[in-house]
């Protein structure tokens, strides 16, 4: 099964459905649009996250922060699911991200529309993130393990 690697705490958002969008440098390939991909947090955690988020949102940031000090997020691990439903460069989300890079030379930020997310219960820890989409095939990969946290 393909997986993304996406950096705490933002992987943990995705997974419970907060963050409905993924923002990327490249544009999704249109193979995977309407696909469901593992999410896998990486090792390092944003720490720039609670700062963009307590701009909309300051209750979630400090939530967010607490759980950054008391690491409480997971970290190379495969931590659930969700469908890639779209892409595009005009989300209307507040996660989607417009512009990186210098002025003079602006970076075009992809948003990939995320749906259907699910938190595993128990994550698959111990996994080691690539770039861009990779392959997880393991026994772990049942169905008790696609149960949403309660």
């Amino acid at each position: 099964m393909k997986v993304l690697s996406v950096k705490q705490p933002w992987a943990s958002l995705i997974c419970s459905g907060i963050k409905d969008i993924e923002n990327r440098t490249w544009k999704c390939p249109q193979k995977y649009i309407g696909q469901r991909v593992l999410i896998h947090a990486g090792k390092t955690i944003d720490n720039n996250a609670v700062d963009k988020i307590a701009v909309f949102n300051g209750a979630l940031a400090q939530l967010l922060q607490n759980g950054i000090y008391k690491n409480e997020f997971p970290l190379g691990s495969i931590i659930g699911i969700v469908e890639i439903v779209g892409c595009r460069v005009d989300s209307q989300s507040i996660w989607a991200e417009y512009s990186r890079g210098w002025i003079s030379d602006p970076k075009v930020i992809y948003h990939w529309v995320l749906a259907n997310p699910i938190c595993f219960d128990k994550p698959i820890l111990n996994v080691k993130g690539k770039l861009g989409f990779w392959d997880y095939e393991s026994p772990e990969l049942k169905p008790s393990n696609l149960i949403k946290k309660q």
